[in-house]
């Protein structure tokens, strides 16, 4: 595997946030041979490459279940087109400059349906937005998305007459500019999928109940139907050694698409509900519109001047459904509604009772990729600490400087301290107070020193002030939100 980018010093060694891949640096800088255990998750591996030089930002590297190529440039003209022959693949590609159109053919049979789906932003942490299209010989526009998973494209062609197709894919810039014209450049790789034998694009439930067994019905287009139900044992959703956030990856033998499930330490109900039952929130919701312009029903009870948050997922999850949301009383009467993209509500309940939260495509959309989640959670106090970084450098003897920032929700007044977990030898920090009001009731600083040169991860971690037996809680760091920072302090 080739690193993009620049090496100071080589060989670099790899780190990995859980199992399951092992790299062995080639002769030549920025390649790596990279071995995939059988029992790897599937799913976005988080690797850092260091050498005594320092630390890499995060990478995603991802672990799949299918045949894998990659293009070959040049393929911006159709008589360059990289041509497709497996009925199933994931081609590795990158638009490596401004301007760049990549094509791929492919040959389909009169009445043959193929799934393309284009994963970069959503799955790789890429700064691209890609568009999808697909177009006949005569270069006739057929097809086109743009964001059918947030802002990765999805498209579901059925070949009207035998013969080539070409599906091509270009992109923009994650965040607009002023610049008019395609985007690119080494950043902007991606993973296409291209399949004819049937795409998994969602489950239902939506998510996974810690400690409980889960069997799995697969949504999508052309799946077999001994693939259902898929059994999701409970011994399955214990957490990686090295904190990695807890998720399991769903996929079938020789079938396009994937899902990533998160595990949840709530109930997981499956709509529509028995007849006149209802949940106390917390609760996780988990349905899928299958006719025109349905509405789902989600009953749950509520507690007077309890405050209650309500979040529904579809687009933002990978699935087509644009959510909108509406609460109702038991009399079936309005109370609220959110149009908004990130579906969310915040809501006081007036009194006692069994309400109703009401979900449906804003387009009035249906088919097999709608599924959609809801989570109601009341509004308990709470808190959240993360850090902006994910890496500090320094050297030795010198202290290095790490600001924690401390989010206290719905009323939440614990003093808290923050400390070091293990600390390698050498490393150390003294512990510090968030008290429950004033400026460190929000961020602070963590001092830490290490006395020799060290190169490694470090994990910081909040406890309750005067509560021993309380769990901790971990720090999040960076982007990625691991529960380690990266300590790097060379020697001058």
């Amino acid at each position: 595997m080739k690193v993009a980018g620049s090496f100071p010093a080589w060989p670099a060694a790899a780190w990995t946030e859980r199992p399951g891949t092992a790299w062995e640096p080639q002769p030549e800088s920025g390649t790596f041979a990279v071995t995939v255990a059988p029992e790897a998750a599937l799913g976005a591996h988080l690797v850092r490459f260091t050498t005594p030089e320092g630390a890499t930002a995060l990478r995603r590297f991802v672990v799949g279940h299918l045949p894998e190529i990659e293009e070959t440039e040049p393929n911006d003209k159709p008589a360059a087109a990289t041509a497709v022959v497996e009925p199933v693949v994931v081609v590795n590609g990158v638009l490596g400059k401004g301007g760049d159109v990549d094509l791929y053919r492919v040959a389909l049979a009169a009445g043959e349906t193929l799934v393309a789906q284009a994963d970069a932003n959503r799955l790789l942490g890429t700064a691209a937005d890609l568009t999808l299209d697909v177009a006949d010989a005569r270069h006739s526009l057929l097809a086109r998305n743009l964001d059918a998973a947030g802002l990765d494209p999805r498209v579901v062609f059925t070949a009207p007459v035998a013969g080539e197709y070409f599906v091509r894919v270009y992109g923009f810039p994650e965040t607009a500019d002023a610049t008019i014209g395609l985007a690119g450049g080494e950043a902007f790789v991606y993973r296409l999928t291209l399949s004819k034998r049937g795409f998994l694009v969602a489950t239902l439930p939506s998510a996974v109940s810690l400690g409980a067994d889960t069997q799995l019905a697969p949504l999508g287009w052309k799946l077999p139907t001994e693939s259902q139900p898929l059994p999701v044992p409970a011994a399955a959703l214990a957490p990686s050694a090295t904190g990695a956030r807890r998720s399991i990856a769903v996929a079938l033998d020789g079938i396009g698409g994937g899902v990533s499930l998160p595990v949840v330490e709530m109930p997981v109900v499956v709509v529509p509900q028995a007849e006149g039952a209802s949940a106390p929130p917390p609760v996780l919701f988990s349905g899928s519109l299958t006719a025109p312009k349905q509405r789902l029903a989600h009953r749950f009870t509520a507690t007077k001047d309890v405050a209650y948050s309500l979040l529904v997922e579809g687009i933002a999850i990978g699935t087509a459904v644009d959510p909108v949301l509406a609460l109702e009383d038991s009399e079936g009467k309005r109370l609220a509604i959110t149009d908004d993209p990130a579906g969310s509500l915040s809501w006081k309940a007036p009194a006692d009772g069994v309400y109703t939260a009401v979900v449906r495509d804003r387009r009035g959309q249906s088919g097999p990729a709608h599924g959609y989640r809801l989570t109601i959670r009341p509004d308990l106090p709470g808190v959240k600490v993360s850090c902006d970084v994910d890496r500090l450098s320094g050297e030795p003897g010198k202290p290095v400087e790490l600001a924690i920032t401390i989010g206290r929700e719905h009323g939440f007044k614990e003093s808290l301290d923050i400390v070091l977990v293990d600390p390698p030898p050498g490393v150390t920090a003294a512990a510090v107070q968030s008290p429950s009001e004033g400026d460190a009731a929000k961020k602070v600083t963590l001092v830490i020193t290490a006395a020799e040169p060290f190169s490694g991860p470090v994990r910081v971690a909040v406890r309750i002030a005067e509560a021993a037996d309380a769990a901790p809680l971990p720090v999040r760091f960076g982007p990625e939100q691991i529960e380690s920072v990266w300590l790097g302090i060379k020697a001058p």
